[in-house]
């Protein structure tokens, strides 16, 4: 009866997230539209793309010549910014092949060398990854896609070695309650967990709509996260809420005088 349900699982899993991905890699000319000088701004010397919070996250750690994977890499820019840092083997991966194919063609725009990025689910990632990395990355904009948070974390924790960190950048749990508009407002549960649909779209950059492959998300709590986190053998280490939009969502409410968290970062340790 447990190895059934545990099928079950897995097999409700994959299907959102193979359905999400082919909106993702739909997504992916557009992101690059959107984007079009950013292969020359990879190319120039000390590229950084990280957000300035999670940026300081990032130089607060002894980075030099260590292992770093992201997962759900996007287009790589985040893991180049990185890998300019001092950075050792990186590898990038994603499920979106599209974005990977974007992200080798950055990665030879700027020249660089020890870096790879692979497509896989993240919930398939190979496991002679497994126990290889000081660190791994998430940033902006993954856990909302994730069916099986504790399944996510517990991949995160397989790829680093004993001590290794997990280092994160995302969106508050908070703000997914609110739909955007002038001003954007809150619409939804925060304690809702049922899988959302939508097919509007993935251009995050204009917020332009268009007729896309459906794809669905997810709403974690901050209890979620950090129970997913400890659940796989990860210990935190330092925790920031952020009032700045980091994410291209709602951002009108960094304005606002009773703004919500907009973001967050936070670091583990494999025990």
């Amino acid at each position: 009866m447990a190895s059934d349900i545990k099928d079950k699982s897995e097999n409700t899993t994959k299907k959102y997230t193979e359905q999400t991905l082919k909106s993702w890699d739909e997504a992916a000319a557009i992101h690059h539209q959107r984007n079009p000088d950013l292969a020359e701004r990879v190319a120039e010397p000390g590229f950084n793309a990280l957000e300035a919070d999670f940026n300081r996250l990032v130089d607060a750690q002894e980075l030099t010549g260590a292992s770093v994977v992201q997962v759900c890499c996007n287009n790589g820019k985040d893991l180049l910014s990185i890998k300019n840092k001092g950075a050792g083997y990186c590898l990038g991966i994603d499920g979106s092949s599209k974005f990977v194919e974007q992200a080798n063609t950055l990665a030879q725009s700027g020249n660089f060398s020890d870096v790879a990025f692979e497509t896989h689910n993240v919930y398939e990632i190979p496991q002679h990854h497994y126990g290889r990395f000081d660190f791994a990355v998430i940033t902006i904009g993954v856990l909302n896609w994730m069916p099986d948070l504790r399944a996510f974390f517990d991949i995160c924790s397989k790829l680093l070695k004993p001590g290794g960190r997990l280092l994160m950048e995302e969106l508050h749990p908070v703000l997914n309650m609110y739909a955007e508009g002038t001003p954007s407002h809150i619409a939804y549960s925060y304690f809702d967990r049922a899988p959302q649909v939508d097919n509007s779209g993935l251009d995050y950059f204009s917020g332009e709509k268009y007729a896309s492959e459906p794809n669905y998300n997810f709403q974690h709590t901050l209890g979620d996260i950090l129970t997913a986190a400890i659940a796989s053998n990860l210990a935190l280490e330092t925790f920031e809420e952020i009032a700045e939009d980091v994410g291209n969502y709602c951002g009108d409410l960094a304005e606002s005088p009773h703004n919500p968290p907009l973001a967050l970062t936070a670091s583990w340790r494999k025990a």
